[in-house]
């Protein structure tokens, strides 16, 4: 059996490097260094607490402004073990800022480089907890969101949240630029949400399907869930009908036709072959059909 590597890989993104080199001409290098430490800690973070469940963390993305931790098989976890890795992170970056303030009187540790950075684990744990994609509060929210209302519109929300608060970070750039100042961090944050939102959204079709095909190994740790009962009208696509489908129950579909008049009934697992065979278009009415 190969060796189990401790560390992920890690992956600089090159605009950072240029970054770093507008930082330095600009006099505010250590700056810079400080908030790609608290970042680079944040991420670690993530990536050793999903390790301890046993996940493999694949790499450790690092950008001027935000990182991303690849963990393979997350989304296939009880949703309990996504809210513990998403919220290390923040919970990292508290605990730190913490234990400096107290070591700063105990230690005499009063230089500004210290307090600098105690603001910058201060501000980037606090961002992490807004709903919005791809932060961590915006997985948080998911989670929530997808009991309630399915996965695919819990994913629609949050993204929407991570585009309005990239468009604010944007409205605050040229607000500052207005009144002669330029404001590089927000503009960087802006272009690191609006990106990761758009990436997630080509991908959100491909991990809702997953999810739900691997259902099966969450169902061996918790062999009890709840069921819904769905009724959908017979010329429904079986893509519509996966996006309001909740984590952690198993779903049966009454297929109704135009008079409200029950047609017949579908499983979940139904579903979930029918997308793999015949794709989200079709509709539920012609899977009775096909039997």
């Amino acid at each position: 059996m190969p060796r189990r590597r401790w560390l992920p890989t890690i992956y600089v993104h090159p605009v950072f490097f240029a970054v770093l080199a507008a930082y330095a001409l600009g006099g505010h290098l250590t700056q810079a260094i400080l908030a790609f430490l608290a970042i680079s800690l944040h991420e670690l973070t993530h990536a050793v607490v999903a390790e301890g469940y046993g996940l493999d963390v694949e790499r450790l993305e690092l950008w001027p402004f935000g990182g991303v931790a690849r963990v393979h098989g997350l989304g296939s976890q009880d949703p309990e073990v996504e809210v513990i890795v998403a919220v290390a992170g923040p919970v990292q970056n508290f605990l730190l800022a913490a234990i400096l303030w107290a070591l700063q009187g105990a230690w005499g540790l009063d230089a500004p480089l210290v307090h600098a950075f105690i603001a910058i684990n201060l501000g980037l744990g606090a961002l992490n907890l807004l709903p919005a994609e791809p932060l961590d509060g915006g997985r948080l929210a998911r989670v929530y969101l997808a009991r309630r209302l399915g996965r695919r519109r819990a994913e629609d929300l949050v993204r929407r949240a991570g585009r309005w608060l990239a468009g604010g970070m944007v409205a605050l750039c040229l607000i500052g630029l207005a009144f002669g100042r330029i404001w590089l961090e927000p503009a960087m944050l802006a272009g690191f949400l609006y990106w990761a939102s758009h990436r997630r959204e080509r991908q959100s079709g491909y991990w809702m399907i997953r999810d739900l095909a691997i259902r099966p190994l969450r169902f061996l740790r918790r062999p009890i869930w709840p069921l819904d009962d769905l009724a959908v009208r017979e010329t429904t696509p079986i893509g519509q009908v996966m996006a309001v489908m909740r984590p952690m129950h198993y779903h049966r579909v009454s297929v109704l036709d135009g008079e409200f008049r029950r047609l017949g009934m579908l499983y979940e697992d139904d579903l979930v072959s029918a997308f793999g065979r015949l794709g989200p278009e079709v509709p539920v009415g012609d899977l009775l059909s096909a039997r």
